[in-house]
């Protein structure tokens, strides 16, 4: 039976069709089970009076069908008990309420306990005693649809906060007052090893040794008594026997009259974070030890180990440059045999010889050979099992051993490579044979004469930078030295200013003897490539170098003349790149006094930006012109480079760009905290704010 109210598609934010109401939306639909022919036609009528849709069924049989077919929406389901012969009420309503989640209101014509005890056990939203009057029928319907809906909304409720618990990836659980768990999340399941229905109703003594449930529970009672949060930090063992380091938080919680109710458990997994504190204070630790060197003259500095004396940085930027120009891998080790650095690994090596344990035994006993017939002044080749070569010559500095230089992972100019060989090597150890071969053919060929002057130039490079760095040390000690003897002679000025300007001028010697150093090596170059990037590099040392001349001559031995350094630098770069070439050159620097650091790191800016121009902006023997501004702005200074060239190409973007030399400007300018930037216009006009 159908009544006559408006049937258009409503839901609710629930997602349950609505409430029938008088604005026309889709009026919701009740089964009503009902034996009795005429009762049933009475009762179905006075429900369409109350505004719904009504489906009559007359046994259970025909409840469940109605109740489960495909495209029968169904609302609530009115329940007769006692449906006569076959399936009766009770048992409908447990197949029904088996498949779908509906409400269901039973009735009877009984009233006694015997008929009501048939219904215990079945979810059900009223009981209406028949013959009670329509209002009481009308009350009960409305009141199970509110109910059922109130129900729905707290089990999504509960459903997205028990996902919330589920999806934590910190330990969550809650306690009774006496340590009883009560609930828990996956990640505290996975610390005890057990389900949560296994974990509810137990407390840590049912899992955990005496002593830590102890702890756990002196723990809870703290919070209960601090009355707030309290948080410590702990070390737990979970059941698979990994430890972790907790940040543990417990919280007391109370209900609505502010009674205790038990205690809130979350703990986050730091182990990580400990981790790399510990690193650091390892790391400061050995910073206070170099200290300690230099400021306690007891302590010898022969004693040093090599990563005590070197500075690893600045060599391993070299080394790579190195690698990626022969072609070559280095390796940097101290007598201990620890790895300080490493450069340009070949894949052969690192993605197969390595990766397994037969074939590295050949890698580990080619080290051990190496470092065990080593002769001072001499390299030592060896030739791996794995077919490669490798090389090694001992690290001398202040005529102390202290470590060795590796390389290798070569083959001889002369080699006949059997490629065969190589192939039955990759099945022998598994690897995949294409992949092996085409690393196979990339390791460089090198004649004898090439490896002499290599390692040679290898030694020479690592002592340069070796000694650098103990000089460096021995500076420093001795600064520490005067600095000591000057605070015992009443902190003499004069004498500190001395100090100063001489380390500026040791420095700058250093410096000098870098540049002429490369400088030496570029006469001997072929390849017009290396003599380019030798060049470039020995720019950028004059670059520094002149700030360090500056240093020297100026009052306030802290403070540059921006201007005029950066005056002295573009006729240098001019006289060096451009002395026959048809350029204009326009300066416009405004005066302006720079720290030493800052300094620095804009006359490598400038360095970088000019010879760009110089480079890109005309062709040779074609005129130009190449300007420099340099002022004051509001923010603080700018510096302008710009050149009347083609300008930069479609679509450029700073972000993206490629080039060593911008990305060197990018970082420079995020140094000084500043800023790089192109303007439009005709040619290129590169910005640096800062």
């Amino acid at each position: 039976m159908k009544s006559a109210v408006d049937a258009r598609n409503h839901w609710d934010i629930f997602g349950n069709r609505a409430f029938v109401s008088t604005f026309g939306t889709m009026p919701q639909t009740i089964l009503l089970v009902e034996d009795e022919a005429i009762i049933s036609l009475a009762e179905a009528r006075a429900i369409e009076r109350f505004g719904y849709d009504v489906e009559v069924a007359r046994t259970g049989e025909a409840a469940v069908e109605l109740s489960l077919a495909q495209g029968k929406s169904i609302d609530l389901v009115l329940m007769d008990i006692d449906l006569g012969q076959g399936m009766d009420g009770t048992q409908a309503a447990r197949r029904i309420l088996a498949q779908r989640n509906l409400p269901i209101v039973f009735l009877s014509s009984h009233a006694e306990r015997e008929t009501v005890d048939k219904v215990r056990g079945i979810t059900r939203y009223g009981y209406v005693v028949k013959n009670s009057g329509n209002f009481v029928l009308q009350s009960s319907i409305e009141m199970a649809f509110e109910l059922f809906r109130a129900h729905e909304e707290l089990r999504r409720g509960e459903a997205r906060l028990a996902t919330l618990l589920k999806t934590i990836p910190d330990l969550v659980w809650l306690k009774d007052t006496e340590g009883v768990y009560l609930a828990c999340n996956p990640a505290f399941e996975r610390f005890f090893g057990a389900s949560e229905a296994d974990i509810v109703g137990r407390t840590d003594y049912d899992f955990l040794p005496r002593a830590e449930a102890d702890f756990f529970r002196g723990k809870d009672l703290e919070a209960i008594a601090y009355q707030g949060p309290h948080s410590n930090e702990e070390w737990i063992t979970y059941s698979d026997g990994h430890r972790a380091f907790l940040d543990t938080i417990k919280t007391p919680m109370v209900d609505d009259q502010g009674g205790l109710v038990g205690v809130l458990g979350i703990g986050r997994d730091i182990t990580e974070r400990q981790a790399i504190l510990d690193r650091l204070a390892e790391s400061e630790a050995k910073v206070q030890q170099r200290l300690k060197t230099i400021v306690e003259p007891a302590l010898e500095l022969e004693e040093l180990r090599l990563s005590e004396i070197i500075e690893i940085e600045p060599l391993e930027g070299l080394l790579e440059k190195f690698s990626a120009l022969t072609g070559m891998v280095t390796a940097l080790l101290d007598k201990k045999g620890e790895v300080l650095l490493a450069t340009g690994w070949q894949d052969i090596c690192t993605k197969f010889h390595r990766t397994c344990a037969e074939s590295a035994m050949a890698c580990t006993e080619s080290d051990t050979f190496l470092n065990e017939n080593l002769r001072d002044g001499e390299y030592l080749e060896y030739h791996c099992k794995n077919g490669l070569w490798d090389v090694v010559t001992p690290l001398y500095v202040d005529s102390r051993h202290v470590g060795n230089i590796f390389s290798g992972q070569y083959f001889h100019e002369d080699d006949a490579v059997d490629e065969a060989a190589f192939a039955l090597q990759a099945e022998r150890f598994s690897f995949d044979k294409e992949a092996y071969l085409d690393a196979l053919r990339k390791v460089p060929r090198l004649s004898q004469e090439r490896i002499g002057l290599l390692m040679d130039f290898l030694v020479r490079v690592t002592q340069f930078v070796s000694s650098l760095s103990f000089g460096k040390l021995q500076l420093e000690r001795s600064i520490a030295e005067r600095q000591r003897t000057e605070r015992l002679l009443s902190n003499s000025v004069a004498e500190k200013e001395t100090l100063y300007k001489e380390l500026q001028h040791r420095v700058k010697n250093s410096l000098g003897i870098v540049s002429a150093f490369l400088s030496l090596n570029i006469a001997d170059l072929e390849d017009e490539r290396s003599r380019h990037v030798f060049q470039e590099a020995v720019d950028r040392v004059s670059c520094v170098s002149m700030i360090y001349d500056k240093l020297s001559g100026a009052a306030d031995g802290a403070c540059v003349e921006l201007d005029v350094y950066l005056a002295d630098l573009i006729d240098l770069l001019v006289a060096t790149y451009a002395v026959d070439r048809d350029l204009m050159i326009e300066k416009e620097l405004e005066g302006l006094g720079c720290d030493q650091t800052k300094t620095v790191s804009i006359g490598l800016i400038l360095n970088e930006l000019f010879t760009n121009a110089l480079k890109y902006a005309h062709r040779p023997g074609e005129p130009g012109r190449i300007s420099v501004r340099l002022s004051r702005t509001d923010q603080g200074a700018e510096l302008s480079v710009s050149d009347d060239g083609p300008g930069l190409p479609p679509g450029f973007e700073a972000k993206s760009v490629k080039s060593l030399g911008l990305r060197i400007v990018g970082l420079l300018a995020g140094e000084i905290g500043g800023s790089l930037s192109f303007a439009d216009g005709q040619g290129t006009t590169a910005i640096v704010r800062f």
